[in-house]
């Protein structure tokens, strides 16, 4: 296993501690927890199926009657370590389109909607995500956890 996995799993762990701080609902969603095994290096990697079940988000959160995918990405270098368009053109797009991405990063906890990203947006701060229901004392005491555990990568 990569550092970049080992940093990915721990963002996600962070983002899910955070909603459920906030009172949200957290399913793990994504291809890990759906499909087990199906990222076994022995199984078909090619293939429309193969390629959407990779794209899963990691994550359904809810609160009251709001139901939303979210798609963790760890990034040491913030936004420029990731652009939207050019990381899923190579994948034939994001299916999710009303997915939002949560970036974690050694210093922030940001957001945008896929289809924002899509048109090229950046992230904002979660904080200030209309679509979500936030306590910015709870974000940021998760962002100290970032701090603590990427602030020197």
């Amino acid at each position: 296993m990569s550092d970049s996995s080992i940093k990915g799993r721990l963002a996600e762990a962070i983002v899910e501690e955070m909603f459920l701080a906030m009172g949200y609902r957290v399913f793990r969603f994504g291809m890990e927890n759906t499909v087990p095994g199906f990222g076994d290096r022995y199984l078909p990697r090619k293939g429309d199926v193969a390629d959407e079940v990779r794209k899963m988000p990691d994550f359904i959160v809810v609160k009251d009657s709001q139901v939303t995918y979210v798609e963790v990405k760890y990034r040491t270098k913030g936004e420029e370590g990731f652009d939207f368009n050019s990381y899923y053109a190579k994948k034939r797009g994001y299916p999710y389109k009303n997915a939002y991405f949560i970036l974690v990063t050694p210093k922030h906890i940001k957001v945008q909607k896929a289809s924002e990203l899509e048109k090229g947006e950046g992230f904002i701060f979660l904080n200030k995500c209309k679509e979500f229901e936030t306590d910015k004392e709870i974000i940021l005491q998760y962002i100290e956890f970032c701090k603590k555990f990427f602030g020197n990568c």
